[in-house]
This record gives structure tokens, C-alpha cells and sequence, in this order.
């Protein structure tokens, strides 16, 4: 299920394609184009259809009450149990639709399946409504286009050609992956990983960063696995002891052997990251222009004006954007530098999944720990990648979508973890 929907998420990805403001600034006539494409979509497609979806959301908790109530009634503890904890994740806003299996009560079965197919009706007719939009959108460019390359402005032509291409090629696979491959592409593996599709990805992101007791059952098999991640402290306060905390102090040489265990384990391909997968899932995919020889180190910092909570620097409390340095943190290792007026509830690490998830259902993005990634730095600096900002963080620079930080292989901190990816198609 989709908070007042993914796809929402989704279709706002196709404004933000096609308007990759840095880069057509010299265009007065692109920014009044781009403006007036944006407020179509918005007014036409993305209001009316999460207006949509919070009905049919409403309908589906409503559904789930009556099946509890019919189970109740009969006696079976078994389903009203497993109906009442399904609709109590609806109302908790953090619900992903589970794949039903041999345990899932027939009528759950049916009711998931009715709002599966209520939620398909809806996401066909949003995108009806939003092909034409587009397709004006991008005959409109091309007309420019045209115009720049008569008047011998080719560069400024290549720009503009390269931001409609991007619109018709995020539009397709955005598209694509909103009504096909988030439906039913959302799994939980053996340790207890929940995976789901991150449109114009072909992996699937854990929603969650690798926590301690999914690293102690890949070291419990593994006797030359490093014991560095055991125990952390800083100022004398223990740190990610916790079973359900981010595992800490493991490099990328560790991360990758905890894939390929897992790998081995499950038949799946499971890896890490790469920079732009990650730059995807944390909602900045289609701003960053990238070629071939886009480096992270090029990307770095680059977008000003994006954070992983969707707000403005600094988090608000209420919006509980991520676990960063706070009040708490300030509280028990004093003189540490903080984010003013900001509490999260966690000095050091939190259990993962413990404030709010992004618009992909992913948590933790943005602060926790740093997370590898398996890009490196730039040629010139061969260290590999790590991104989101961690509990201690507080600068507005780190916090930052798009910054990037470097980590050499070998080397294992207190503030750095990971987070797995699973390649949509493998395991068939």
C-alpha cells in the first residue's frame, strides 16, 4: 500500500525530470514551459489522484475492520489476530502490502486483492491523464530545440535535447515501474529484510539499514568475518549494541562478504548499492545530469536545496526527518555540537525504522550511519563512496541528498554501515 501514495512519489518524479533548472537557466521560455507543465501535473494528476487513493486507503482499513470483526465473532483467533495487526500497520502510515502466503486468511487474501486491483484502476487512469500533458510538454521542447539549433546556439540545443530525452525516458521507466514492478515486487527475506522496488532502479532496496542481528548471523557462519562491529562505545556510552540497531564499524570489503553470503544463502543477487541507485531512492535521481564519466565526486553536494526528510535545513521535530545530532545526543556527551532546536530521541544510533520513512518506504536515508555504497570517489581519489550522514552529523552540508563522502576500504568507524539491494530479476 502506498502512503498518500508512492505513486504519487512516482508521477511528481516526472515534473522534476524534465526540469533540470541548473542546466536551462539561460532559457526564459524553457522556465515558463517547465512552470506551466508542473502546475498541469500537480492540478490535473497528482491532487486528484491522491485524493483518490486516500479514499481507497480509508476503504481498505475499513474492510480490514469488518474482517476482524467477522472473525471475531466466529471464534478464529488466528485470523482476527492476523486481520487486526494488518490494519493496525495501515492506520500506522508505515504499512507495505506483504505477499500473501499459506498463512494469509482467505479473506485477507480477497481484500488485498480487491484493493490491488482498485489501486492499478487508479494508477491506469492517473497516467491516461498524464501522457498527453507530457507529450505536449516534450513537442514544446523539441520546438526550441529546433529554434536554438537555427540560430546556432548548438550547446545550449544539446542541453534542452538532453533534458527531453530525459523526460520520455524517466516518464517510461518511472511509469513502467509504478504500475508494474512495485505491484507484488516486495518481498522479506530469511533474516527478516523487507525489500521493495525503487522506481527507475531494476534492484530492490532494503527498507532498512543492515541491522546487528542480520551481521551476527552472516559472522556466525563466517569465523574470519572481522569482530570490529561487536563493540563500540563513544564517551563511554555503548553504541549499536542492539540487535535491531545498524550494524556499525564494518567496511566495504565486510559489506560485500555479508552479500555474498547472503546471495549463497537465498539464490538472489544481493550487493550493495552503486551512487546512482542510491541517488534515486533518496529522491534525487532525476535532478542529478549525469553521462558516463560522471564521477560522485562531481555530484558532490551539488544539489543545494534537497534533504532525505523532504523539508528545508533545518528538520523540524515534528517532521522526525532523521537521527542526526540532537537535544538527546547534547544530553549525554555534552559540548558536542548539535542541530539547534532539533530532537530526534536518540544520542547516538536508534533502532532502524524508528522515525519516519521517505516517499519510497525507505527509512533511515538520511542519518543513522553513513552508508557504503559501491561506487568510488573519482579516479583521483579511489575511495569508496558513503551517503545519507550519520547520528553525529549536524552541518547542513553533510545532511545534504546529494553529498558524498569518501571511505578507504580497509578502514572501519563507529558512524558507518550499509544497506543491501537485491537485483529484480535474479532468483527466478
Amino acid at each position: 500500500m502506498r502512503k498518500p501514495s508512492e505513486i504519487i512519489f512516482v508521477l511528481a518524479l516526472l515534473v522534476t525530470a524534465s526540469c533540470a533548472t541548473a542546466q536551462t537557466n539561460f532559457l526564459p521560455d524553457v522556465a515558463e514551459l517547465q512552470a506551466k507543465y508542473g502546475e498541469r501535473v500537480v492540478s490535473d494528476v497528482l491532487r486528484p489522484h491522491e485524493t483518490a487513493v486516500a479514499d481507497l486507503n480509508a476503504k481498505f482499513a475499513a474492510a480490514l475492520e469488518r474482517a476482524q470483526e467477522s472473525a471475531q465473532k466466529a471464534g478464529n483467533l488466528d485470523d482476527a489476530f492476523a486481520i487486526k495487526t494488518e490494519r493496525e500497520a495501515v492506520l500506522s502510515g508505515k504499512y507495505i502490502m506483504p505477499q500473501d502466503d499459506e498463512k494469509t486468511p482467505t479473506s485477507l487474501k480477497s481484500i488485498r486483492a480487491t484493493y490491488r486491483t482498485s489501486l492499478a484502476k487508479l494508477e491506469s487512469e492517473s497516467n491516461k491523464v498524464l501522457r498527453p500533458l507530457k507529450e505536449a510538454y516534450a513537442r514544446s521542447l523539441e520546438t526550441l530545440i529546433t529554434t536554438l539549433t537555427r540560430g546556432g546556439r548548438l550547446e545550449e540545443a544539446m542541453t534542452l535535447k538532453k533534458v527531453r530525452e530525459d523526460l520520455l525516458a524517466s516518464t517510461a521507466a518511472t511509469v513502467a515501474a509504478a504500475t508494474n514492478d512495485l505491484r507484488g515486487k516486495s518481498f522479506t527475506n530469511s533474516l527478516g529484510m523487507k525489500f521493495v522496488q525503487v522506481p527507475g532502479t531494476q534492484v530492490l532496496f532494503c527498507i532498512h539499514e543492515t541491522r546487528r542481528q542480520d551481521y551476527e548471523a552472516y559472522a556466525a557462519e563466517s569465523p574470519d568475518a572481522d569482530v570490529s562491529w561487536k563493540n563500540q562505545m563513544v564517551s563511554g556510552i555503548p553504541l549499536g549494541d542492539k540487535n535491531d540497531h545498524p550494524v556499525l564499524s564494518v567496511n566495504v570489503e565486510d559489506a560485500e562478504k555479508f552479500c555474498s553470503w547472503l546471495s549463497k544463502k537465498e539464490g538472489k543477487r544481493y550487493r550493495l548499492p552503486t551512487d546512482r541507485e542510491w541517488s534515486v531512492a533518496v529522491g534525487i535521481g532525476n535532478e542529478e545530469i549525469t553521462t558516463p564519466t560522471t564521477t560522485p565526486q562531481m555530484l558532490n553536494q551539488k544539489i543545494q536545496d534537497a534533504f532525505p526528510w523532504g523539508g528545508d535545513f533545518p528538520p523540524q521535530t515534528k517532521d522526525m526527518g532523521g537521527n542526526y545530532a540532537d537535544s538527546t545526543t547534547l544530553e549525554k556527551i555534552p559540548k558536542r555540537p548539535v542541530i539547534s532546536n532539533y530532537t530526534d530521541g536518540f544520542a547516538t544510533t536508534a533502532p532502524v525504522m524508528s522515525l519516519k520513512p521517505n516517499k519510497m518506504g525507505l527509512f533511515d536515508m538520511g542519518g543513522n550511519v553513513w552508508e557504503l555504497v559501491s561506487d568510488l570517489y573519482s579516479p583521483e581519489t579511489p575511495e569508496y563512496v558513503m551517503r545519507g550522514g550519520c547520528w553525529h552529523d549536524h552541518e547542513r552540508l553533510f545532511l545534504l541528498s546529494s553529498c558524498r563522502v569518501h571511505h578507504k576500504s580497509g578502514t572501519r568507524h563507529n558512524d558507518t554501515g550499509f544497506r543491501c539491494v537485491v537485483e529484480a530479476d535474479s532468483g527466478k
